[in-house]
C-alpha cells in the first residue's frame, strides 16, 4: 500500500476541512428559529398528549432556552451536555442527540419525557412527593420541577431563598407570561439545607389551580403513542407487567380512569384479547364507538369532537383532513353549516324572502364557490337582514352577531316576556335594545349561554368548535320545532 506523503495529506485535510465548513454552514443556515407563538403551540400539543399541563412545559422552554433551539448562526443550542430548546441533558445517552439538535418536535417530546420521568420518581417516593400527587393540580408538580435538572440541595429555597431556585423559576414564568398562579407547598416542611427525605410528603397546598389534562372515556379508540419505542401492559393500575406492546398499536378503553401513583391509568383491549392496564400519558385517542375513527386529524383532544362527528354524519360538515377547531369561525362557514341543516330539515319560514337571486351582496364575489348556494339558502328565509348590502364573509362571526341570526329563526320565547337578561349577563350594557334583544331569545330557545360566569361576551368571535357546537343545537331545536 503506498503511503500518502505529506503534501498529499496536507491537501486532504485542507478538502475535509473545507468540506465540513461548507456541511455546517449549508446545514446551520437552514436552521431557523420558529416564532415563539409556533412554538408554543408545538408545545401545547405535546403536553395535551402527553397528560402534562402546559403551563409547565412552556415555562420550562422559556426559562432553559428563551424559546430557541438554534443559536443565531443556525447552530443546535447546546450548554455542555444539554441541546435544544428543552435543554435535555443526554449526557447517559437516551436520546438520539442527532434528533435533539434538528428536530425541534423530538426535543420537546424528549424534554416531556423527562419531565415524566422526574414526576415518576416522586409519586413512586425516589424524591419527595406533594399531597396525593394528582397530576392535574399544578401544585403537585413541585419537587418533579426540582429535580427537571438534578436533585440538587441547591433548589432548597430554605437554604439559598426561593427566589434562586430553578422551580420558583418556573412559578414565575408561568404566572408573568401566562397568568397562571401556582402556590408554593408549605416550606417548613423542608429541612433548612440540603434534600429532603426521599419519603417526605408535603400537603398540598390550601388553594390548587387545575392543569386542566385531558381526560379519556370508555369506548375510546386509543393508539400508543410517544417518543418510546416500546410499552407495557401491566395486571393492575401501576402493577406488574403482562405484556410488551409497540408504538402505534390500536386499543379500546374498557375501564379508567384510576388514579394511582401519579398517573391516570386505563384498562385497554389489544388484538381483541390483549387487556391490561396503561398510564394516559402514552395513548392518543383517535375516535370512539359511537362514531368510529374521527375523519379529522385535529379534534380528538377538542371537547367538541363528538359534536363535531355527528354534524359530520349528517352531512352538515363536509370531511377533509383538519377542522381546525379553535380557530375562529368565518361568516361563510358559519353560515354554510346553517344552511346545510335547514337544507336537511326542510325549512321553510312563512313570509320569508323566497326570490331565487338573492346574492345581491356588494361583497358577493368574496364567497367561496362551496358556501354560494348556502348562504342563498340563509338568505332566502330572512336570516341575513341585518346585513344590509355587505356580508363581509371572511370575516370571524362574533357571538352577538350569532344571537340575531337565532333570533331571526326562532324569534322571541314568549314564555319569558317578563325577563330580563341583562340580571343573568352583566356585560350587555354597551349594545343596543335590539342586540339585547337577540341575546335574549338565543338564551331563552337554549341555543347559546354564558362563555364565562356572568357574562355573555358578546364582542367575543366564534370559534369552529363553538360554531358546530351553535349549529348542533340549532339543528335540534328545529326538529323539535317540527
Amino acid at each position: 500500500m503506498k503511503i500518502l506523503n505529506t503534501k498529499t495529506r496536507r491537501k486532504i485535510i485542507s478538502l475535509i476541512f473545507i468540506f465540513a465548513f461548507m456541511f455546517n454552514t449549508l446545514v446551520y443556515g437552514n436552521n431557523r428559529n420558529p416564532s415563539r407563538k409556533n412554538l408554543e403551540d408545538m408545545i401545547d400539543d405535546v403536553a395535551v398528549k402527553r397528560a402534562i399541563p402546559s403551563v409547565l412545559l412552556k415555562s420550562i422552554a422559556r426559562v432553559e432556552s428563551v424559546y430557541s433551539q438554534f443559536n443565531s448562526d443556525g447552530s443546535p443550542k447546546t450548554n455542555g451536555s444539554s441541546i435544544g430548546l428543552m435543554q435535555v441533558n443526554n449526557r447517559y445517552g437516551g436520546y438520539n442527540s442527532e434528533k435533539l439538535k434538528y428536530d425541534i418536535l423530538y426535543n420537546i417530546e424528549a424534554g416531556a419525557d423527562v419531565l415524566l420521568n422526574k414526576w415518576s420518581t416522586s409519586s413512586y417516593n425516589s424524591v419527595s412527593s406533594v399531597g396525593n400527587m394528582d397530576p392535574n393540580v399544578l401544585e403537585n408538580w413541585y419537587f418533579a420541577l426540582w429535580a427537571y435538572n438534578g436533585w440538587s440541595s441547591g433548589n432548597n429555597p430554605n437554604t439559598y431563598g426561593r427566589g434562586r431556585t430553578y422551580q420558583q423559576l418556573i412559578y414565575d414564568t408561568a404566572e408573568i407570561e401566562y397568568g397562571e398562579k401556582i402556590n408554593n407547598i408549605d416550606f417548613s416542611y423542608l429541612p433548612k439545607s440540603g434534600k429532603p427525605s426521599r419519603s417526605l410528603t408535603v400537603p398540598t397546598p390550601a388553594y390548587t389551580n387545575s392543569a386542566n389534562i385531558v381526560l379519556y372515556e370508555k369506548g375510546d379508540y386509543v393508539m400508543t403513542d410517544g417518543i418510546r419505542g416500546k410499552y407495557h401492559l401491566r395486571d393492575c393500575p401501576a402493577g406488574k407487567y403482562i405484556y410488551e406492546i409497540n408504538v402505534m398499536k390500536l386499543g379500546t378503553i374498557i375501564d379508567g380512569p384510576v388514579l394511582q401513583n401519579g398517573y391516570y391509568w386505563y384498562k385497554v383491549c389489544m388484538d381483541g384479547n390483549m387487556e391490561g392496564w396503561i398510564e394516559r400519558n402514552w395513548l392518543t385517542r383517535t375516535g370512539d364507538e359511537g362514531h368510529g375513527k374521527y375523519v379529522f386529524d385535529d379534534i380528538s383532544f377538542n371537547w367538541a369532537r363528538k359534536i363535531i362527528m355527528d354534524l359530520y354524519s349528517e352531512g352538515v360538515i363536509a370531511q377533509a383532513s383538519s377542522f381546525n377547531p379553535d380557530c375562529a369561525a368565518t361568516k361563510e362557514e358559519f353560515f354554510t353549516f346553517l344552511g346545510r341543516v335547514l337544507e336537511n330539515n326542510e325549512v321553510n319560514i312563512p313570509g320569508t324572502n323566497n326570490e331565487e337571486n338573492v346574492m345581491n351582496f356588494v361583497d358577493a364575489a368574496e364567497i367561496h364557490s362551496w358556501a354560494v348556494e348556502h348562504i342563498q339558502r340563509v338568505k332566502k328565509l330572512g336570516l341575513l337582514e341585518d346585513y344590509g348590502g355587505e356580508l363581509d364573509p371572511l370575516n370571524s362571526l362574533s357571538r352577538k352577531e350569532a344571537a340575531k341570526i337565532i333570533e331571526n329563526l326562532f324569534g322571541e320565547n314568549k314564555e319569558f316576556d317578563g325577563f330580563d337578561i341583562c340580571t343573568t349577563f352583566s356585560d350587555l350594557t354597551q349594545l343596543s335594545q335590539e342586540e339585547i334583544d337577540a341575546v335574549k331569545s338565543a338564551y331563552t330557545n337554549g341555543i347559546m349561554s354564558a362563555k364565562e360566569p356572568g357574562n355573555f361576551c358578546p364582542y367575543d368571535c366564534l370559534t369552529r368548535a363553538e360554531a358546530a357546537a351553535l349549529t348542533a343545537k340549532i339543528n335540534n331545536k328545529i326538529k323539535e320545532w317540527k
